[in-house]
């Protein structure tokens, strides 16, 4: 997506505008954009953009314009009464005959302010999207409103014929009414990410020679030293120098306990300073941090459009000029067997019935909801696309080691072969560990901290095997290697008998083991033991209740796998390399159908490619892992079976919002095409069918809330 794409935003809600029906996109330096009629006249009455506290006055202009319009009504029913009805002034005399002119004219007088109160924002929306390439349309519903207008103004100017003022000033009201529940229907999906913004203070204690300057969050730059109290957000990523900082992370992990963070940790933007004050040196600014990078991932989300988005863009690109069509169409032949006023209003109720404002909405409204629910849940959903894939996902195949295991295993037990310098075997393990991040290397690396960098000199050129190992030149030209005794078997090292048992009693206990070997012989090995997450069989239990098919790919020896299998209750296909994950994953697609894979996105890439859905654990702060659709910023299994219930739940409405809206609307045309709808009753289902896709998109949010509590 490009930068300029994503900067095509609503000034109003934030939310993307429509593309161009054809050409290039006209640059927006000319002007904030509106996304439709009511964030524009959302934004244009309050003489800003954006904050609640903003639509008082566009509520207050909106009640004084139904003020007005309640008294055209009213002038408009005393004209159609017995005595002052154009019957009745053809028998009255001059008293009668001048209550009806003055009544006709008190029409017009209090029906202008209303045009120019709610016809000057919808002018002004006509002509933005005209700029834009787009046939909007407000411009037809405003030609159906003038042109009732002015057959009004020829009537009481020639003092003969009907006035249509009340059903120029209702549909002006009703048009606004529903475009403005619209408009606050999506400033309310937004919401999340504006709150979470808001966690950022605006101005920080920068710390310069010694004295603390009290500066704009804006002018912080890398390498600045800034004073957090106790109790404030960090407003950006950098290191702790002076001393040991509580901090609470559960915005971006969802761990509720805080950690303690030593002199020379990372800590990231938003999370909480829980206890005591410290110093930080700034790594990146605030706008570059991670919590600046997670909001910026779900602005890119928002405006991607999904299948169905684009379903309902497309039909709404054809509907427009059919409806146009039919509109002319209809008011032209009302107009030439029932007279010019009936094929105005007849024209306008077409207009207004097919007013695809629900159909604009039908899609995008539920998806924003969801995503911003996934945020709150710390979920990074990238787009809606890939939130209708989860929907559809029939399988799901999950990594071992830290998705479903902690992902801190501890070791257990060292065994060095007979005659072997215990201290250099350990050491040389190590050394090794030291330039990996997997699980089990960092275990090995932590229980043996005394002795690294010690002994064995361990060469920087270290090879990563995927799902075997390390391996390294050696001081004597040997090849250095810890990893599975896998691959201890393919670099044809020699076991000792001693050792050979080891690894056997250790499958047989379902342990995990890890071989350091050189010099054609495996010269120690390390028993390590997983923890399966607290809740990792209640979530596969709850998958399962899903209809979900499930299994475990790991590259646990068979004995582990099956001892797995038998603990979770689901199959594990144990022994798999990388390249064999991704064909048991390509051969679940074909036997079962879509497929999700979940694993922590660092060494399961390929895995996660290849599904449909890729879901990310533990992300945390690395909110970028390009490999997976869906990021959890935490390692809370049970946000899973949520997870696919919220895509279920939105798909579902999705298509309820837009079966309502095709129907609604072809009901709705073939009904005034007929010249069976009064224009203010097509007005008045216009509302009502935007009111219940944005209800109906509403309560998605209201069930998600109620489960997530």
């Amino acid at each position: 997506m490009s930068r300029v794409d994503l900067e095509r935003a609503c000034a109003f809600c934030g939310l993307p505008l429509p593309r161009p029906w054809f050409g290039s996109q006209e640059d927006r330096a000319a002007g904030p954009w509106y996304c439709c009629f009511g964030c524009r006249f959302a934004a244009a009455a309050a003489r800003a953009e954006g904050a609640e506290g903003q639509l008082n006055w566009t509520l207050a202009r909106l009640g004084l314009a139904i003020f007005l319009s309640m008294n055209v009504m009213v002038f408009t029913m005393v004209l159609w009464t017995q005595d002052f009805g154009d019957a009745g002034v053809e028998t009255s005399h001059g008293f009668g005959k001048l209550l009806h002119g003055l009544f006709r004219y008190l029409c017009l007088l209090f029906s202008l302010p209303v045009l120019f109160l709610l016809g000057a924002p919808l002018a002004e929306s006509a002509w933005t999207s005209l700029r834009r390439r787009q046939l909007p349309m407000e411009l037809l519903l405003l030609l159906g409103v003038l042109a009732a207008y002015a057959y009004s103004v020829v009537s009481v100017v020639r003092d003969r014929g009907a006035v249509y003022f009340e059903v120029g000033c209702v549909v002006l009201v009703l048009v606004t009414l529903g475009r403005w529940l619209e408009a606050r229907g999506k400033l309310q999906t937004t919401s999340v990410l504006e709150s979470m913004r808001k966690l950022l203070p605006d101005r920080v204690r920068r710390v310069n020679g010694g004295v603390v300057e009290d500066v704009p969050i804006s002018e912080v730059r890398v390498g600045d030293r800034l004073l957090v109290l106790p109790g404030e957000r960090i407003p950006c990523d950098g290191i702790v120098l002076d001393h040991a900082a509580l901090v609470d992370e559960q915005i971006l992990t969802g761990e509720s306990t805080p950690r303690w963070k030593e002199a020379g940790a990372a800590v990231h933007s938003g999370t909480l300073n829980a206890e005591t004050a410290f110093h930080l040196e700034v790594l990146a600014p605030a706008a570059e941090g991670t919590l600046s990078r997670f909001l910026a991932l779900m602005r890119q989300a928002l405006q991607t459009r999904s299948p169905y988005q684009r379903l309902a863009d497309h039909a709404s690109a054809i509907f427009l000029p059919l409806v146009t069509i039919l509109a002319i169409a209809a008011g032209a032949w009302h107009g030439f067997h029932a007279g010019l006023d009936q094929g105005i209003l007849t024209g306008l109720a077409v207009m207004l019935i097919a007013c695809p404002c629900a159909l604009g909405i039908a899609t995008p409204l539920a998806t924003w909801i969801a995503m911003g629910e996934a945020a709150q849940a710390r979920v990074v959903i990238r787009g809606g696309e890939a939130l209708e894939r989860l929907a559809g996902v029939m399988a799901v195949r999950f990594d071992k080691t830290g998705t479903l295991t902690t992902g801190t295993p501890a070791v257990l037990l060292s065994a060095v072969a007979e005659g072997e310098d215990r201290c250099k075997v350990l050491a040389a393990a190590a050394g090794l560990a030291q330039a990996s991040n997997h699980a089990y290397s960092v275990a090995i690396r932590k229980s043996l901290s005394t002795l690294s960098g010690q002994g064995t000199s361990v060469s920087a050129n270290v090879r990563t095997l995927p799902g075997l190992g390390l391996t390294a030149p050696g001081a004597d030209g040997d090849v250095l290697a810890l990893g599975s005794p896998r691959l201890m078997n393919d670099l044809g090292l020699n076991w000792p008998a001693e050792l050979a048992g080891h690894v056997e009693a250790a499958q047989r206990h379902a342990l995990a083991v890890v071989c350091v070997g050189w010099g054609g012989g495996v010269r120690g090995c390390f028993s390590l033991q997983e923890e399966l997450r607290p809740r990792a069989a209640e979530t596969l239990e709850k998958l399962r209740a899903l209809q979900l098919d499930l299994a475990v790919l790991t590259g646990d020896h068979r004995s582990r796998a099956a001892a797995l299998q038998k603990a979770l209750g689901v199959p594990v296909l144990g022994e798999l390399l990388p390249e064999d994950k991704v064909k048991a994953i390509a051969e679940t697609q074909r036997g079962v159908g879509s497929t999700a894979m979940v694993g922590d996105g660092l060494n399961d890439s390929p895995a996660l490619a290849q599904s449909e859905v890729g879901i990310a654990l533990a992300c945390g702060a690395d909110i970028t892992r390009d490999a997976a659709s869906i990021c959890l910023l935490g390692d809370e299994l049970d946000r899973l079976p949520w997870l696919f219930d919220l895509a279920r739940r939105t798909v579902r409405t999705i298509r309820l919002n837009l079966f309502w809206a095709f129907a609604y609307n072809v009901l709705g045309v073939g009904l005034a095409c007929m010249g069976l709808l009064n224009p203010i009753l097509a007005a008045l289902a216009m509302v009502l069918s935007s009111g219940f896709v944005i209800t109906n998109s509403l309560r998605l949010r209201q069930l998600q809330q109620t489960e997530v509590a």
